[in-house]
């Protein structure tokens, strides 16, 4: 009885630790990286350009909603004490 036992509780510990079957990964190296192509200068203006732009428009938008939002008295900027206490 104990001698199965102690068979059976041998295979199952085994098995239970070849839980992964044949792997074929192949650990990736530095030839796989892309190969850079032109010049980063280049690429780096065109993405400075593209971002200066991006923020000239934000601020722009900035802008432009709070003078929306002034002259549609919607925002009081509190420059001077009110006229009145009501």
């Amino acid at each position: 009885m104990f001698v199965t036992r102690q068979i059976a509780s041998r295979f199952f510990q085994q098995t239970v630790r070849r839980y992964h079957g044949e792997s074929h990964f192949k650990p990736p190296t530095m030839d796989e990286l892309p190969v850079p192509k032109g010049s980063w200068q280049s690429h780096h203006d065109a993405n400075q350009r593209r971002f200066n732009a991006v923020l000239l428009f934000g601020i722009a938008f900035t802008a432009a909603t709070f003078v929306v939002a002034k002259t549609s008295g919607l925002v009081y900027l509190n420059y001077s004490p009110p006229k009145s206490l009501d």
